[in-house]
């Protein structure tokens, strides 16, 4: 082995643990990393934030044994600056709750058994006001610490934990907003995407299901199911992200990575809710264990209809402005007339001519929620025999969805 070998192994040792201590300080990714990466990032957070606290309070306010501080500390360290903001406020104001409720029954009754069940009483009726929010139980806890510890100067005890309580929360918001204020926009990008996967992954199950709708029916439970959490994964990520931009300094110079956008998740809604409804209606038909009453023809080009609605979908959940392109040998707005000609030649009055007007009109609402120029399509030449169909910008006109920008 060579010299410089050598000292490449030998450098890339020395770099292991270094590698593991420098998570909290990596871009964040999009993927399951990103979880702990943010968990890293929040250890880090309120580590500093409740020994900046606890100094502070001691050192600096000169507090005795300022076991508040670090405690309050740790509610301005959420994944969210708004989040970690309201949780403080909500914390002060159960605080106060409680120091209010505790002085006159320590004044009055005492710490004894009168005084504990009269705290606990009033402080659980208290704790169920909804501003509270989650920091609602401070309230009895805070009744209960200032009746047993204050004793009978339970105003002197309030006042110094008082100030602990403030010198900590807003030593949590500070370090949340100094050190790595989080941004939840690469989840909600990655929610998004997989959202749009799985809805192609079940049109493309639903497209062999138009010729054999028995074999995709096995299959179609447990796609249903990663439907839905894929949709209620998304639905939260957008959530957290729209949260994380509220009150973050970051989210006015950080524009690589795009915002949620309402069109989209709106979008993908729509195409989720008509992928079931196409399910409902190609795998329940026909009835029976009888031979498909479905024309061969009407099911080959519903097929390929799916598969293109397939191939469009994750364009659509694609957040970062590329031009959306769908592969195909046809073209939507084709495949879609030959449809609704093929319905309208079957016989009148008949199950299979209601159930292919009603599949076909899906399917014309999905290219509308797709975003595909169902009317004039624009076919770009690939090669010899490969043609692509053009889904329109956010600059269109009409209802279509539209497709941000990467900043």
């Amino acid at each position: 082995m060579s010299g410089t070998g050598v000292a490449v192994r030998a450098r890339n040792k020395l770099r292991g643990p270094s590698r593991w201590l420098a998570v909290p300080f990596r871009p964040a990714s999009s993927g399951p990393v990103r979880y702990w990466q943010d968990h890293s990032r929040q250890a880090v957070k309120a580590a500093i934030a409740a020994v900046v606290a606890w100094a502070l309070a001691k050192y600096a306010a000169g507090q005795p044994d300022p076991y508040f501080a670090p405690l309050a500390a740790l509610l301005g360290v959420y994944r969210t600056v708004a989040r970690s903001l309201r949780e403080g406020l909500q914390y002060v104001g159960g605080f106060l709750l409680g120091a209010v409720l505790a002085v006159p029954v320590g004044m009055l009754l005492g710490p004894g058994v009168a005084g504990i069940a009269v705290i606990v009483l009033a402080g659980v009726l208290l704790s169920g006001w909804r501003r509270l929010g989650d920091q609602g139980a401070q309230v009895t806890f805070t009744a209960l610490f200032v009746l047993l510890l204050g004793r009978h100067q339970p105003a002197h005890y309030v006042t110094h934990r008082l100030i602990e309580v403030g010198i900590g929360v807003a030593t949590g918001l500070v370090v949340n907003i100094a050190v790595f204020p989080p941004l939840q926009l690469r989840p909600a990008e990655h929610a998004i995407r997989r959202w749009g996967e799985r809805i192609a992954r079940a049109l493309e199950v639903l497209a062999d299901g138009a010729a054999d709708p028995h074999s995709a029916a096995k299959s179609w439970p447990e796609l249903d199911r990663q439907l839905t959490l894929a949709a209620e994964q998304a639905r939260a990520a957008v959530r957290n992200a729209r949260e994380s931009l509220r009150w973050n300094p970051r989210a006015r110079v950080h524009q690589a990575v795009p915002r949620p956008d309402c069109a989209v998740v709106e979008s993908l809604e729509e195409l989720t809710v008509r992928t079931r409804a196409i399910a409902r209606s190609l795998l329940d038909y026909p009835a029976g264990d009888g031979p498909p009453r479905m024309a061969a023809s009407f099911a080959g080009d519903y097929g390929r209809m799916l598969r293109l609605l397939a191939r469009a979908v994750p364009q659509v959940a694609d957040m970062r402005g590329r031009p959306p392109r769908c592969e195909e040998d046809g073209d939507a707005a084709g495949c879609q007339r030959r449809l609704d000609n093929q319905a309208a030649n079957l016989p009148n009055h008949s199950q299979e001519r209601s159930t292919a007007h009603y599949l076909t009109r899906l399917t014309a609402e999905m290219i509308s929620a797709a975003g595909i120029d169902a009317g004039q399509p624009t076919v770009a030449q690939d090669g010899p025999g490969h043609a692509s169909v053009m889904i329109k910008h956010a600059d269109d006109p009409g209802p279509r969805r539209k497709y941000p920008s990467g900043g």
